[in-house]
């Protein structure tokens, strides 16, 4: 294959870019159907390319926008809608090349890219630019699912809860820290997360839900109406948040809970529920998957050098 000629992305190419990613998406719908409609592929584009500091490359038949995370220092990340290519997925590494000089120099040497799991040929390409796997986005059906039981009570969570609950997240970050996630995010103090959560616990976008044990709360999931997008669908919840207390990891508390939230999905007119995970969090990437849940978009990631 010839090099693909490149050209730094510009206002005149969003137009062309929007019908490539109106193709790629229904490709992907062809895959997934659960996947939402895109009804305005120009929107979706022009969101990635009105972010501040935002650049790229654009060539025929193929285009990448990238935009600076402020959450992570000298971070650089392709959104949802920032990547498109039709026909030979090896575009992407001209892209790249031309579109990171640009991102390295400006200091942002780590670099992350949402691309459709089911796109063997395209993922291939990103992993031969040094990137790796480092998370998942993923959706399923809601039903009427079974009961586990676990031995636990599962009940709806209040503001009473909230303590247990921040208790329960900082012991989910604290698993993140050794290998082999080894992450690197600055944990916060307990009564900083109870904060968060009495704040923000009581809007109507979230739904908690608790185990408990003899009177003990040992686990919880955190239900989100997530805004909707290019992987969301507008009637869908997401598994935003899921954690049991380690001692009490293996007797089967995940398993009671996310039936239980699965089912109360249904039961409340959300007929698709969304989450994400870790590559390395090894229970996560175990456990979703065996729970229904299937793979849209991999999140890649590369760290320069």
């Amino acid at each position: 294959m010839a090099r693909l000629e490149v050209a730094p992305f510009a206002d005149e190419h969003l137009d062309a870019a929007a019908e490539l990613l109106a193709a790629r998406h229904a490709r992907h719908r062809a895959a997934e159907p659960l996947l939402p409609e895109l009804d305005d592929p120009l929107a979706a584009i022009e969101r990635e390319w009105r972010e501040e500091g935002a650049s790229g490359a654009f060539g025929h038949g193929a285009y990448l926008i990238g935009a600076p995370f402020t959450r992570f220092e000298g971070t650089l990340r392709v959104g949802i809608a920032g990547h498109a290519v039709e026909g030979d997925a090896e575009s992407t590494r001209d892209l790249y090349a031309a579109a990171a000089q640009r991102w390295v120099e400006e200091g942002y040497t780590r670099h992350e890219v949402f691309v459709p799991s089911h796109d063997a040929a395209l993922v291939d390409a990103w992993f031969r630019l040094s990137f790796g796997a480092s998370a998942v986005l993923a959706l399923r059906e809601t039903e009427p699912e079974e009961p586990f039981d676990a031995g636990v009570t599962i009940r709806s969570g209040t503001q009473d809860d909230f303590d247990e609950a921040a208790r329960l997240e900082l012991a989910m970050g604290e698993a993140m820290l050794p290998a082999p996630s080894f992450s690197s995010v600055q944990l916060q103090t307990h009564e900083e997360v109870a904060a968060e959560w009495h704040a923000d616990g009581e809007s109507d976008e979230y739904e908690l839900f608790v185990a408990e044990l003899g009177g003990r709360t040992i686990g919880h999931i955190l239900l989100y109406r997530r805004p909707a997008d290019l992987r969301v669908p507008a009637n869908s919840i997401d598994l935003a948040q899921a954690s049991t207390e380690p001692e009490a990891r293996g007797l089967g508390v995940g398993r009671a809970l996310t039936a239980h939230v699965i089912r109360w999905a249904h039961e409340n007119a959300y007929p698709v529920m969304t989450t994400d995970w870790r590559m390395t969090n090894l229970w996560a990437s175990r456990f979703w998957p065996r729970r229904g849940f299937r793979p849209t978009f991999l999140r890649l990631y590369r760290s320069i050098p």
